[in-house]
């Protein structure tokens, strides 16, 4: 009886063994095909919800993460700050229309940062920045005080942290200014930061720089498919700090948003309908798109926002999103559009800013005209 039962456990054996040789070769000859699979996903936007109608949304010019991924809107026509879950669910809402602490008048941006988290919101009709924390407590706000033309800010639009800093889209003025977290005055990069250093100086006589842009246009595509080489920036490097300023006069028009990597910053500049570079000098290094109507042409951009070798666009304008692929930080290799002009589910009235999760998994769109913010899903930008 010994003999059958030993026997019987040995097949077993060579059968598990069997199985476990398959399942190895399988892994080994379909596993490399399987990640090339997977690698080469195509980069794509899947919308997956709209927020806002049930609120009583009216212009919402801004939208941001937190760090929770809850969502903060900026309800530019109702002079308030709307709380939402990610899935849509309202938490509260905090502000009315007034000039104290607290109130707004056409506010146009907000951004989550630090840890306790505070809600930075850019108060454009009152020309400050106030910081609430993230259940509407009001805790500071600077921009609007004292007599120092230097330091105070002129109808800005945007506000958001990189390096350390606070930067600030100037717009007024057609500058940026810097501070520290605090509030604190760092510097300013513009127009007015030479009328102050060096009075009497007039910008852009002699400086020998414009704005350059290799940025090819592809074909028209409204699907989101793969356009066609976008170009690359172009520009020089200026040489001394006087002529840094200078540059710095000559090319910012109308600034209005920033988005960051990490060696370069990017400037959406309303007026040139064009993205500009610098690294983090604020060394003018070239532009990124064309101004037009057509193809992946920009025509009035907003909101912008880098992550993960990928610049989205608020392609204010002309109410779609375009997306280009970046090399090296600003060499663009692919471009996307996404969207189509109307009020329907997938179009867009006039996006003003957009947003994207700290994890890179989710798109905020104000969607302004349409009264809403749409939330896409974002694949194959990991």
């Amino acid at each position: 009886m010994a003999l059958p039962i030993a026997r019987e456990k040995l097949g077993k054996a060579f059968f598990l063994l069997s199985i476990i040789i398959i399942i190895v070769l399988a892994a080994l000859l379909f596993g490399k095909r399987f990640g090339l699979f997977f690698k080469k996903a195509p980069f794509s936007l899947k919308l997956v919800r709209i927020i806002g109608s049930k609120e009583g949304l009216k212009g919402p010019a801004g939208v941001a993460f937190g760090k929770r991924n809850d969502i903060y809107v900026v309800d530019s026509g109702n002079s308030r700050v709307v709380k939402f879950g990610i899935k849509g669910n309202y938490i509260r809402q905090w502000g009315i229309e007034g000039k104290t602490s607290g109130e707004f008048m056409v506010p146009l941006f907000a951004s989550a940062y630090g840890n306790p988290e505070r809600i930075y919101v850019v108060d454009s009709g009152n020309s400050r920045i106030e910081v609430f924390k993230p259940d509407g407590r009001f805790v500071s706000e600077w921009g609007n005080a004292g007599n120092n033309a230097k330091t105070k800010l002129s109808e800005p639009t945007f506000a958001g942290f990189a390096y350390d800093k606070l930067y600030v889209a100037n717009s007024g003025a057609d500058d940026i200014i810097i501070y520290f977290k605090d509030g604190r005055f760092y510097e300013r990069k513009g127009k007015a930061a030479i009328l102050n250093a060096n009075a009497g100086f007039k910008s852009g006589k002699g400086s020998g720089h414009g704005l350059k842009t290799g940025a090819a246009d592809g074909a028209d595509n409204k699907n989101g498919k793969n356009g066609k080489n976008g170009g690359n920036v172009s520009g020089a490097k200026p040489a001394a700090s006087l002529r840094k300023a200078a540059v710095l006069a000559d090319i910012f028009k109308k600034p209005v948003g920033l988005a960051f990597s990490k060696k370069y910053i990017y400037v959406s500049d309303y007026s040139l309908s064009k993205i500009l570079v610098f690294n983090r000098e604020f060394d003018y290094i070239g532009s990124i798109g064309t101004s037009g109507d057509s193809g992946y042409q920009l025509h009035h951009p907003v909101g912008i926002v880098y992550k993960n070798g990928y610049l989205y666009v608020a392609n204010y304008g002309r109410s779609i999103l375009t997306v280009f692929k970046l090399n090296d930080g600003f060499n663009v290799v692919k471009t996307y559009n996404f969207g189509t002009p109307g009020s329907g589910r997938r179009n867009f009235n006039h996006e003003s800013n957009i947003s994207i999760s700290r994890g890179g998994k989710y798109l905020a769109v104000a969607d302004t005209n349409n009264n809403r913010i749409l939330i896409y899903r974002i694949f194959g930008a990991s």
